[in-house]
């Protein structure tokens, strides 16, 4: 079945509001497991574009669903104000099913089929009230898109990944909703089709909210919603200035917490200073009165009044001591959150004047628009390969790889290789990531590893199972720690859309990462702040009518 859909109201909606899309009211959702996606949620998404952000794993897709009403919470209610077009993040679609399907628009051509035919079904004119020109808005929209002049019951086999992604998105702004949810929508889109996605979605006037970990379309957005532990946050702005508010509020906290435990520290100190002067007192007080000859009675009472005095300046400071600790507690518990994801890389050093690779004439074995490529790179480059969806850029990673074989011509790579993909396809699923690592022969002793790993985020109920119960932004991870962390490591890391599944925040972080690595890279990739991150001493751009030119890119 075709995962877009056209969802219109559901029992709560209510007539179109001027400001009001969606509202949550106190909806809560927990996995089988026990874990809370979802704790006592309220929340007004206003007529506006807004950007869903959250950790993987956070159940963002989930609230999607929520929001969308093919998913029920265990309690509160979702209150949705006129119709809404739901794009899920993939594509799945019963054998034989059609780009009309897809586009969640097949149950309008169909009405309009029936009424042509004769029909007098009242729910036929529904439907096709406000489309009675839908097959001329079809071409339109296929064209506008940069698609085939495809009829409605072509075959969604025949489509690309990212050709359907098109198509679901295209059909969602046909259907003439009064709001679009949609899931990871530039995901396989190349670097056409997102500037057509983000035209259409600049444009968009209605209700919008957008799951995504693509910066460059979050910038689009007039709102930031963070789903974390349960909660959700709202920022005004696009991604930019929550990163910029999010930030100022870190630097806060961080100096907060440190203002917190110097007081601490100053304040432990008096406190140990203050029992040092009462012990001296107690003592001096004692020898005095063992001097002064008085009556055991007495001087008894003076011990028992000294004790208590003790006791209680012991108590004092005890308390004090209490009140320091829970005031560095407090503080430590602003401090955001910002689990480490850092990679600790080896030292892959390749020397300026090593040749890595080098293509002669060669000729990729996949029938696709590549031509044959003369190319010879040096030293740690880092080279960012451009062109449409179908030019070869994957199949070039693929030779470069020692996968696939030149038909023609010669591709010489010089150096250890890791490919680093979006599938992960290179990580044994049946064991874990552990496992493979051993088995690759990291050096690393296995306690080493598993910090490693932690900080990678990997704990040990990831690392010990198997890697197909990994997430796609895991497996990654996971596939990375691999290229890094085994025997040989890796000189030349071949990345095809490394961050198409990864959160914002190990994005930033394997940006961080690379950006450090010192061996030579080759990058596929549309997210245009990765590839700024990562700065490129060169790009292969792609060309209709000469096939490959490669540029050298300003320092």
């Amino acid at each position: 079945m075709a995962q877009s859909s056209f969802a219109p109201s559901q029992a709560h909606s209510q007539p179109p509001a001027a400001t009001s899309f969606i509202n949550l009211h106190h909806v809560s959702y927990a996995l089988p497991d026990g874990r809370v996606l979802l704790d006592a949620v309220s929340h007004d998404f206003g007529v506006a574009r807004h950007g869903l952000i959250g950790r993987n794993g956070a159940g963002k897709s989930m609230l999607l669903r929520i929001l969308q009403g093919s998913l029920s919470p265990q309690s509160g209610r979702v209150a949705r104000h006129g119709r809404t077009a739901y794009v899920a993040q993939t594509h799945t679609h019963e054998p034989g099913a059609t780009l009309a399907e897809v586009a969640g628009i097949g149950d309008i051509l169909l009405a309009l089929s029936n009424i042509e035919a004769g029909s007098t079904n009242q729910t036929d004119f529904d439907l096709a009230d406000g489309h009675w020109r839908i097959q001329d808005d079809w071409a339109r929209m296929l064209d506008d898109a940069g698609l085939p002049a495809w009829a409605p019951d072509h075959p969604a086999r025949a489509a690309s990944g990212g050709e359907l992604t098109r198509v679901a998105l295209a059909g969602a702004l046909l259907q003439a909703a009064d709001g679009l949810l949609l899931d990871e929508p530039s995901n396989h889109l190349d670097a056409r089709a997102r500037g057509w996605l983000m035209e259409k979605i600049s444009a968009w006037r209605g209700g919008l909210i957008v799951v995504s970990h693509d910066r460059t379309l979050l910038n689009a957005m007039q709102h930031i919603v963070e789903l974390d532990r349960g909660t959700l946050g709202g920022h005004a702005g696009n991604y930019s200035a929550y990163r910029t508010q999010r930030d100022l509020q870190a630097a806060a906290a961080d100096a907060a917490l440190a203002h917190a435990r110097n007081e601490r520290a100053a304040g432990l100190r008096a406190l140990r200073q203050q029992h040092d002067a009462q012990q001296q007192r107690s003592a001096r007080n004692a020898r005095q009165a063992r001097a002064s000859n008085q009556a055991p009675i007495l001087l008894g009472m003076k011990k028992a009044n000294a004790e208590g005095h003790a006791g209680r300046e012991r108590l004092r400071r005890l308390q004090t001591a209490a009140t320091l600790d829970e005031a560095v507690k407090h503080a430590a518990a602003r401090v955001l959150a910002t689990p480490g994801v850092a990679l600790a890389l080896p030292e892959t050093v390749v020397p300026g004047g090593r040749r890595v690779l080098h293509l002669e004439s060669a000729v990729p074995p996949h029938p696709t628009k590549a031509q044959a490529l003369t190319l010879s790179l040096s030293g740690p480059f880092r080279l960012a390969v451009h062109g449409p969806n179908g030019c070869g850029k994957s199949t070039l990673l693929s030779m470069l790889a020692g996968e696939l074989h030149a038909i023609q011509g010669t591709c010489d790579v010089r150096v250890p290789t890791a490919m680093l993909d979006q599938r992960a396809a290179d990580l044994p699923l049946d064991q874990s990531l552990l496992a493979t690592l051993q088995a690759l022969g990291a050096s690393l002793p296995e306690g080493e590893l598993r910090s490693r790993l932690a900080l990678l985020g990997l704990g040990p109920a990831l690392i010990d199972a198997p890697a197909e119960t990994l997430s796609g932004g895991e497996r990654v991870k996971a596939t990375l720690a691999c290229a890094l962390w085994r025997k040989h490591p890796a000189q030349l890391l071949l990345l095809d859309e490394p961050t198409n599944h990864l959160d914002i925040t190990s994005a930033e972080a394997l940006e961080d990462a690379l950006s450090a690595y010192p061996g030579a890279m080759v990058v596929v990739s549309h997210d245009t702040m990765f590839l700024e991150a990562i700065a490129p001493t060169h790009r292969l751009l792609w060309n209709d009518d000469a096939g490959w030119e490669l540029q050298a890119c300003a320092m």
